[in-house]
């Protein structure tokens, strides 16, 4: 913790011992700066710095635990622009794209079978399923989407894999911003990131990466992992790694290390809790892990085939699982490679679908959301009970996946799944499914693209400068969640050091006010007040944003030796308790005495 006796390089500083010892919650006060030089005042060099706490992993209210009643909310199954173009074979992505406050699910699309060739790509509304345009500007009609403020103007663009062009990024409205890459692929999944952290996005799609105008960055000479690639910061280095399939690229573009397993499909994870970034690679019918290039463990998949995988805790261990979807099962791999259950499934079109994860009901046991040629599956992440059958969907089946997110900004989450009757008859469109008493914990209003992991992108389409490692916070990949934490997650706000800064003595002492979260969860405006004689508020002020685990320090206040007064004065932190807390009865602090002679 910080002393304020602590000179941070301040000219001329005479410290004093420590003015008070705190009466209430054994927290040291702080000791006073005293400038012996009446022209310099108490400023900003004196405030002390943020700092670290401990986190209580206790501090959580008592989960609401919802119903599982899945019923269908909506569906879209007619593109009223394009006739017949109403069959996806490709994950869509969720985000207010259009500007009116409502979440929008964007997506490719095909007709009469030809799922290879162009197609159009739609955007419509997430709470009703109108359609607020579609377009046919040269895209794979099987390709992923992806969302994201590529220039930072507040306004987010949609980017897809193109027929003539690699990419090809549209702005809100659906009209086409650029086109840019010579390596198309029909089943092409861009991403976003700003790997090199200047405020301004990049678009990836395998190994090729572009500027958030269109202008060629790099094209790697390695892996393309299937055009699904990502950027992480694999090396903590704080600028972006590209992970394409068997290549990990810098974010110069030069080769990092390359996986000896093959240019499979990806994800990233923490399996061996050293903070560092493991990543998991399918390919050929086999299932692996690899840490810095070097090959872990290797399993067939359960059944052949294997999409892409998911990353998520699946049944509360506080262990990272992966999970995997092949031809004839649905599988969730421990993290030392050995096969916790397997589920059947039929998926004998390809065989490379994949899943997404939730625990829906706030129970802290997750489920697991996967669809087949002719099911919607949800599973109980622990054992594979099937938790609900869901007949009426189709498909042939891609790499598609169905997304877990509050699509119309409800706060009860929703399933959103991708149908086709390529195939088989049944669905097709967009299909979502709600809870029947809209008792499903809130997740968020955004799922922005195929390689999504909750720290990629934020709620507002906003594309990270600095990208946090998602397995340091949440350990997972392809798993619904919202920025915040579980729903149960609750701050508790303390009284942290009372910092002073006083001018020879002579009539006033600056205080910076510091407030401590040892909770689990982030608390907004916070209300820091001093609190005189006969509890008598005397000054206040607030701290915009306190972190779990975070000393956060206020703005200054300036007090008089009037205002003080005789009575020791005291700290306290959200008096009206407006922030919901795991503790209300340690928000008080005694601050001392005025503290000079």
């Amino acid at each position: 913790m910080y002393h304020a006796g602590y000179a941070r390089g301040v000219r001329g500083l005479v410290l004093l011992p420590a003015i008070a010892l705190c009466a209430c919650n054994d927290y040291e006060l702080s000791e006073t700066k005293v400038r012996p030089d009446g022209e310099l005042a108490c400023d900003d060099d004196d405030a002390p710095p943020g700092s670290a706490a401990d986190v209580d992993a206790d501090c959580a209210r008592e989960p609401v635990v919802g119903t599982f009643t899945p019923t269908v909310e909506w569906q879209w199954n007619q593109n009223p622009v394009y006739s017949g173009y109403d069959d996806l074979m490709a994950t869509p992505a969720v985000g207010d794209v259009t500007g009116d406050g409502v979440p929008d699910v964007v997506f490719t699309s095909f007709a009469g079978g030809a799922y290879t060739s162009a197609g159009t790509i739609t955007a419509i509304d997430g709470a009703t399923g109108t359609t607020h345009w579609s377009v046919a500007p040269g895209v794979y009609s099987s390709a992923g989407v992806a969302l994201g403020d590529l220039d930072a103007d507040g306004l987010p663009e949609v980017c897809t894999a193109g027929t003539s062009y690699a990419v090809v990024c549209l702005d809100g409205a659906g009209n086409v911003k650029w086109q840019a890459g010579a390596e198309p692929s029909y089943v092409g999944c861009p991403a976003i990131a700003d790997i090199d952290a200047d405020g301004l996005a990049e678009v990836i799609l395998g190994r090729q990466v572009f500027n958030y105008d269109g202008s060629t960055r790099w094209v790697g000479g390695g892996g393309v992992g299937y055009s699904m690639s990502y950027a992480v910061d694999m090396d903590g280095d704080k600028g972006l790694e590209v992970v394409a399939g068997s290549t990990v690229y810098d974010t110069d573009g030069s080769v990092l290390w390359t996986s000896p397993v093959g240019d499979g499909m990806t994800a990233v994870g923490d399996f061996d809790g050293d903070g560092g970034a493991d990543l998991v690679v399918v390919y050929g019918g086999t299932i692996s892990l690899v840490r810095d290039g070097a090959l872990v463990w290797s399993i067939a998949t359960p059944g052949g085939g294997g999409g892409p995988p998911t990353v998520a805790d699946f049944d509360a261990d506080d262990q990272p699982e992966i999970g995997v979807a092949g031809a004839y099962y649905y599988s969730v791999i421990e993290t030392d490679g050995s096969v916790s259950w397997s589920m059947p499934v039929q998926d004998y079109s390809s065989s490379v679908t994949g899943s997404s994860v939730f625990d829906f009901e706030g129970d802290g046991a997750s489920e697991v959301v996967y669809a087949d040629e002719v099911t919607l599956w949800v599973y109980d992440g622990s054992t594979g009970t099937v938790e609900l059958a869901l007949d009426g969907h189709a498909s042939g089946t891609l790499y598609e996946y169905p997304l877990i997110v509050d699509v119309d900004d409800d706060g009860s989450s929703e399933i959103v799944l991708a149908s086709n009757n390529y195939t088989f008859s049944g669905y097709n469109g967009i299909t979502v499914i709600g809870d029947a008493s809209s008792s499903w914990v809130a997740s968020r209003p955004t799922w922005n693209q195929f390689a999504y992991h909750i720290t990629n992108i934020n709620d507002d389409l906003s594309v990270p400068a600095r990208q946090e490692r998602n397995w340091l916070s949440w350990n997972n990949f392809r798993a619904g969640g919202t920025p915040e934490g579980p729903s149960d997650w609750l701050p508790n706000l303390v009284p942290g050091e009372l910092a002073s800064c006083v001018d020879e003595c002579a009539g006033s002492v600056t205080l910076w006010p510091t407030v401590e979260n040892n909770g689990q969860l982030s608390a907004e405006n916070v209300l820091v007040e001093l609190v005189g004689d006969s509890g008598v508020v005397i000054a206040s002020t607030t701290v915009a944003r306190v972190e779990a685990g975070e000393v956060a320090v206020a703005d200054p206040i300036t007090l008089t030796e009037a205002e003080w007064g005789t009575a020791p004065i005291r700290v306290r932190v959200d008096g009206a308790n407006i922030v919901e807390e795991c503790d209300e009865s340690d928000n008080m602090s005694n601050g001392g005495k005025w503290p000079c002679p």
